[in-house]
């Protein structure tokens, strides 16, 4: 029976890992998610994985040569309990795929809903603290917030990744 299971890369080589490992045929997921990254003045908005060091596989333990894995460049390990991986519980990944982009990356919008509250993680109005409206036409990562400002309610359209859940 074909599940997920959690392998264990090395520090900064989950891409490295999922390229050899999908080299190697086996079917892997590696979740990202978009995050603002500074370095030397300059602020960049970068794919990072949401589980650092971490990535998926599916497998079938009976007929797939999943010891391979062990000695993947960019890999330590699959995460077992004893001489077997451990299975991610069902739905999980799955939930994680329906969450994300041809990229492979979750966007904000999936878990933005109306009457939310948020903060606002950078520009004009960083820490402000808001209320979701609505979500633009699809395919566009804006969402309209809602901002108290001197007891005027203002709303704003802002990019998904520009705010967070409060």
């Amino acid at each position: 029976m074909m599940r997920w299971y959690v392998v264990h890369s090395r520090a900064q080589a989950e891409a490295s890992a999922l390229w050899h490992l999908t080299n190697q045929c086996f079917n892997c997921f590696l979740p990202r998610v978009l995050q603002f990254r500074s370095h030397a003045r300059q602020t960049r908005l970068m794919r990072v994985p949401l589980f650092p060091r971490y990535l998926f596989v599916r497998l079938n333990l009976s007929e797939t040569r999943w010891r391979a894995i062990n000695g993947t460049r960019g890999v330590v390990s699959p995460l077992a309990n004893g001489p077997h991986p451990l299975a991610v519980p069902q739905g999980l990944v799955e939930m994680l795929l329906a969450k994300c982009d041809s990229r492979n990356t979750l966007t904000a919008m999936s878990a933005l809903t109306k009457g939310m509250k948020v903060r606002i993680m950078s520009g004009a109005f960083s820490g402000q603290l808001g209320e979701v409206t609505g979500t633009l036409a699809e395919g566009r990562d804006r969402v309209r917030v809602l901002l108290t400002l001197l007891g005027v309610d203002t709303e704003l359209q802002l990019p998904s990744y520009e705010i967070q859940a409060a």
